[in-house]
């Protein structure tokens, strides 16, 4: 998720920057405005600290969603699903701990010990079938199943459906002679394409790039691809490139081919994304 350029201490700092906006008069307005809205009103140092705690905790979790959006269109495509399903069937989201949580609609807060990650992980795969009743199946195995609360980690649950549900990302398309079902391997192949298409157009056309430099583009995107259909990419897309190239330093990548597949990656989420929404 995170660029080669960036650490995880400046993405904590870019996560919260925005609070510390200020208007003409150099007031931190969010803060400020944030302040007026807060229910109890905050009149003491434990009060004071809860506010701190949540207003940076959904600045996080906004940002985080985001960079996750933006690095990953499978999973933009399935949080608008169950955002949808969220919404539809009047669920509610908790934020507790920096992680976003679904709750039943008669929910206040979490109740009870929250499923770890790990076991999460390891409930049964019917439960993470893209369905109506999905989440619904999944409060219920919970509540008589486990001895956790009925709070269901978003995130988590976004990557387990796109780990073992390709039928999320199935589409219809239709014409006057034909319909024909197109899955998650077909939409990854027609971004590809047209990557490469773009790349070719753009580099190999115009001589910026050689052939064998066009082929090693052509793997690694092949590469990056698989990975990001099948859980995420490595924060550092040099190391594709430099596995394909073979004989490259990191400085010279630098040099020659990292706006290039940068650029490349960026079309190829482009591509997906638009794929799926057709």
């Amino acid at each position: 998720m995170l660029s080669e350029e960036i650490t995880a201490d400046e993405l904590a700092l870019e996560s919260i920057a925005s609070l510390f906006a200020v208007d003409e008069q150099n007031n931190l307005f969010v803060f400020r405005d944030s302040l007026k809205k807060w229910k109890p009103k905050v009149d003491n140092e434990p009060e004071a600290k809860r506010f701190l705690n949540s207003i940076i905790r959904s600045k996080v979790n906004q940002h985080i969603a985001k960079l996750l959006r933006e690095a990953d269109p499978f999973f933009s495509k399935l949080l608008d699903k169950v955002n949808y399903q969220i919404k539809k069937k009047s669920f509610k989201k908790i934020h507790y701990l920096g992680c976003a949580y679904i709750v039943p609609d008669d929910s206040e807060e979490i109740c009870g010990k929250i499923i770890p990650e790990r076991d999460f992980n390891q409930l049964p795969i019917k439960f993470f079938k893209y369905s109506e009743n999905f989440i619904n199946d999944l409060f219920q195995y919970l509540k008589e199943e486990t001895n956790f609360a009925a709070a269901i980690p978003l995130n988590l649950l976004i990557f387990k459906l796109k780990d073992t549900d390709s039928s999320c990302f199935t589409i219809s398309e239709s014409t006057s002679e034909q319909i024909e079902e197109r899955d998650i391997d077909s939409v990854v192949e027609i971004a590809i394409k047209r990557a490469l298409e773009k790349l070719n157009d753009t580099y190999l056309q115009k001589s910026k790039l050689r052939n064998d430099e066009l082929s090693v583009f052509q793997k690694t995107l092949i590469d990056i691809a698989f990975d990001l259909k099948n859980g995420g990419v490595n924060p550092g897309l040099h190391k594709y490139f430099l596995l394909n190239h073979g004989n490259l330093t990191y400085e010279e990548y630098k040099l020659r081919y990292q706006n290039i597949l940068e650029y490349l990656f960026k079309l190829l989420k482009h591509y997906i994304a638009e794929e799926l929404d057709r």
